[in-house]
């Protein structure tokens, strides 16, 4: 072993102990310095890139797996993390056949199996999504989350006793396991078995399941238990925007003052404004745009998400380092600080509050003909936007608008809420709070419509 080759397994022994220690500034320091010397090294190379997905930096990540996987093409680990990096940046099916090489060098590496049923799950591939979590339980029978993750795929199949089952054994494995103990409760609760369904929200204490109790007291015992239960949440869980989005529904369906603090009336925190005048050269903005939006890995109804008749992209478009990209993502912020001056009197949390740590998360949704989303909020966000790239021409009053109202999900319907109901044009952008729910109203054209949808939340 010559003197070079003594330095660098020197230096790689010491930035991987930084690596494991989580001193990761001086392990990525490390490692440059031995690639200075060996471009090549495999080590470093790898472990810059699993340093990078940590950072959800996915864009570094893929360049350094892709290399990662030319110098080492049997290596099941490099494929995986390949996959990771192109399922971060949207990219599924490319990331599916990461998962598949890595699995094919390694038929028991779980976290492929279990990474690929996912993706077959936001796809629909409903049957090979429990081909694939099956697998994983036959390789690990005692990994709570693969009972879990198959429980899930159950329920989207409505085949809700199997999903019970499934829950129920992730429970055993460990009973504090809470996302099982909530995954049960929604199972009991489509089959309007609402004691069992309290029971397993209360158990699981989670910010979802919190605001599944207090949905499931209301629609079960109406106003009975719900102010006692509101009550309780308000004191414990002020900033949970699934309560919120429920404490508003009430308070105008039942005509009662809303008590819980975060958004009172999200109606009135609806900004839209359009941006043509703040665009240099929009036609040429909107061209280029389009032409990147048209190379990213779209996702058709996604089981997941409330895309109906239309596709939707995964992962972060703000994580693209495309010219344009950039510019929509500082006009955005631009109209945030805007939106928050403009609303910067409110006594509400959602405003006095406002998380001082954020990030904007972006993705892009296209309506083909008598395409729509459901009615949903964005309970991981905190802040809510479209920004409208292309509209449909000539279509019947409100076909394509936007509709903001207090119901959705299974809340029943009730015409005599109030709505808000805004019909875009190209350039618009609307800002909202994440806990107030929105929908797509259909429209009947062979033009498609685009919308760029972001959340602005909270790290």
């Amino acid at each position: 072993m010559n003197d070079q080759n003594l330095v660098i397994k020197e230096i790689f022994a010491l930035a991987f102990q930084n690596y494991k220690k989580n001193n990761l500034k001086n392990a990525q320091k490390l490692y440059n310095q031995i690639l200075n010397k060996e471009p090549n090294h495999f080590g470093s190379i790898f472990y810059l890139g699993s340093i990078s997905l940590q950072n959800k930096n996915f864009v570094k990540a893929k360049q350094l797996f892709e290399k990662a996987v030319k110098i080492q093409p049997t290596y099941a680990n490099a494929h995986h993390n390949l996959g990771q990096a192109l399922q971060g940046l949207g990219a599924s099916h490319e990331a599916m056949c990461c998962y598949q090489k890595a699995i094919k060098i390694q038929p028991n590496l779980i976290a492929s199996h279990n990474n690929l049923g996912m993706i077959q799950k936001e796809l629909g591939q409903n049957n090979e999504a429990v081909r694939s979590f099956q697998k994983v339980i036959k390789i690990q029978p005692d990994l709570m989350i693969a009972h879990n993750n198959l429980g899930t795929v159950y329920i989207e199949m409505k085949k809700r006793k199997k999903a019970i089952k499934c829950f129920k054994k992730a429970i055993e494995i460990n009973n504090k396991f809470s996302m099982a103990h909530y995954n049960l409760g929604k199972a009991f609760r489509e089959l309007y078995n609402y004691k069992e369904a309290i029971k397993c929200f209360e158990t699981a204490n989670t910010t979802r399941s919190r605001a599944e109790l207090l949905e499931s007291t209301y629609f079960s015992n109406g106003q009975k238990i719900y102010p006692k239960t509101l009550k309780k949440l308000t004191s414990e869980d002020p900033l949970n925007l699934r309560v919120a989005t429920m404490a508003a529904y009430v308070s105008k369906k039942e005509k009662i003052n809303n008590t819980y603090p975060f958004c009172r009336n999200p109606l009135d925190y609806v900004y839209i404004k359009n941006l043509k005048n703040e665009i240099s050269s929009p036609d040429k903005f909107s061209a280029n745009l389009s032409k990147i939006l048209g190379k990213v890995d779209f996702i058709w109804e996604p089981t997941t998400k409330t895309t109906t008749r239309g596709y939707h992209t995964s992962g972060n478009l703000f994580n693209k380092t495309d010219y344009e990209i950039m510019q929509l993502q500082e006009l955005i912020k631009k109209q945030i600080s805007i939106y928050r001056k403009h609303y910067e009197f409110s006594k509400d949390y959602f405003i006095t509050k406002w998380p001082k740590k954020n990030q904007l998360e972006a993705w892009h949704v296209k309506l083909m003909k008598k395409g729509y989303q459901k009615p949903h909020i964005h309970p991981a966000g905190w802040l809510s936007g479209c920004f409208y790239l292309k509209i449909p021409k000539r279509l019947k009053r409100n076909q394509g608008a936007i509709k903001f109202g207090f119901v959705g999900y299974d809340y029943p319907f009730d015409k005599k809420l109030p709505n808000l109901i805004h019909v875009p044009k190209i350039f618009d952008i609307a800002l909202f709070p994440s806990s107030l729910f929105h929908e797509t109203i259909p429209f009947n054209s062979q033009e498609e419509r685009h919308v760029i949808a972001f959340d602005l939340m909270p790290k």
